[in-house]
């Protein structure tokens, strides 16, 4: 009978934290009525918009990129920069991450930045073949067209049969943009 209830003690127990610990992740989690948007002033519906998706976000880089690519874009500039080095600050920074923070550098018209960011993703990641596509297709674009026939005879030795990589290097000679994600 003991047992039972040692047993029946450690089940409350494991219950009252998982329902506590539950009570815990809908506090951090936004909560969507219309007056967030609705009437109000853009800049106002826009921070408590991005402000709700940061939180939804919790540590997702991508997701929290995302957020600070509005915000950059948008000329808030130093909240964006900010929200780029939390994620790139971390230890689990992957390639990925640095690449998606050169695209906005590289929409924001900022090449060098974006540059830097690059070469962080692929020093992150030698074998990425988008990347380099990607990369030496805006690097045409941006005028760079030493650059961009070294990564895209990298790109295409590794990967020679990848439709999109013909397409992203082949539009970027026509000062087309190469589509990214």
């Amino acid at each position: 009978m003991k047992r039972w209830h040692v047993f029946g003690f450690g089940l409350g127990c494991f219950l009252l934290g998982a329902i506590v610990q539950s009570g815990f992740a809908q506090s951090r989690k936004p909560t969507f009525t219309p007056d967030l948007f609705q009437g109000q002033e853009a800049k106002a519906a826009a921070t408590a918009l991005l402000d709700g998706a940061l939180q939804l976000a919790e540590n997702g880089s991508w997701e929290r990129i995302a957020v600070g690519r509005a915000w950059y874009l948008a000329g808030e500039k130093e909240k964006g920069q900010q929200i780029f080095d939390g994620v790139t600050g971390g230890k689990k920074v992957e390639g990925s991450d640095w690449f998606r923070i050169g695209r906005v550098f590289s929409e924001a018209g900022e090449w060098d930045k974006a540059q830097a960011a690059f070469d962080r993703a692929l020093a992150m990641d030698t074998g990425d073949d988008s990347g380099m596509i990607e990369y030496g297709a805006l690097a045409n674009v941006n005028k760079d067209r030493t650059k961009a026939e070294a990564l895209f005879t990298r790109a295409l030795k590794k990967n020679p049969r990848e439709f999109w990589h013909w397409v992203g290097a082949g539009g970027s000679y026509l000062g087309v943009r190469p589509h990214g994600d």
